[in-house]
């Protein structure tokens, strides 16, 4: 395990709000299914959607201020895809979402297809428009918004020939199952680079901590041990300050 940071801030009282990413084939879904398995104080966050009845008017009220970015976009080249504009939504008002949610309690909250892929998505595929001057406020307040929101990402590697064997052998459809090794390896080094470009922003900007871990040097297990490890180190200090908040309050009454 790799980790970029030295050391980080943890939310007292409330879960974590971790986000698993990395390419396709990596395992996140995987990973996602093991953790939330081991351990039932992990909730899986909520993904958008709109078959869900309490979403619908999460999904009105923050696409109503984005409609000049959808307008906009066409002037430049394509339209915003119906699933961008889905990930341009969310971006805006999920962690809201994730604060309700959070109000449950538990340990931690993973997403899967979370805020940083949805960005990465969005930067290594998404209009033209998306990489104008005048879109580069959204950029920031977007950056500003996830890395005051995220605590922790796991980022899944693995290299790009392993990553090509899984995607070309498991059931899942994919944009590039099938396709020619330089198309693979060219979505792959796309994405990638687009995924760094993302988190060294979201770092920048304060947080989150970020972790590293090779699948194909290390079975999802031991992943798994490696990240309740630190969920448990997390939920003592909480327990900690909370304890000490106590008897703080008990001398001064």
């Amino acid at each position: 395990m790799k980790k970029m940071e030295a050391d980080y801030q943890i939310k007292q009282g409330s879960p974590l709000i971790i986000e698993l990413v990395g390419l396709a084939g990596a395992g996140k879904t995987t990973l996602l299914h093991a953790l939330s398995c081991r351990n039932e104080k992990i909730q899986i966050g909520a993904e958008i959607e709109l078959r869900k009845l309490k979403h619908i008017p999460v999904f009105v009220r923050n696409t109503l201020p984005l409609l000049p970015i959808i307008m906009y976009g066409s002037r430049y080249g394509r339209r915003f895809t119906w699933e961008e504009i889905k990930y341009l939504v969310y971006l805006k008002g999920w962690p809201h979402v994730l604060g309700q949610q959070a109000a449950y309690g538990g340990t931690a909250i993973l997403l899967d297809h979370g805020p940083v892929f949805k960005l990465a998505t969005l930067n290594a595929f998404g209009p033209e428009y998306l990489k104008t001057e005048r879109i580069q406020a959204w950029w920031n307040n977007m950056f500003n918004q996830w890395a005051s929101t995220l605590d922790i990402v796991i980022w899944l590697d693995a290299p790009e020939p392993i990553l090509e064997q899984r995607i070309n052998s498991r059931s899942q459809r994919h944009a590039v199952k099938g396709k020619t090794e330089t198309e693979v390896l060219q979505f792959l080094a796309r994405y990638r680079m687009s995924y760094e470009q993302i988190l060294a922003k979201l770092t920048m900007n304060g947080g989150p901590v970020l972790f590293q871990f090779d699948s194909s040097q290390m079975t999802i297990e031991q992943i798994v041990d490696d990240v309740l490890r630190t969920l448990k180190t997390h939920q003592e200090k909480t327990e900690r300050k909370a304890e000490l908040s106590n008897r703080q309050n008990i001398i001064v009454s």
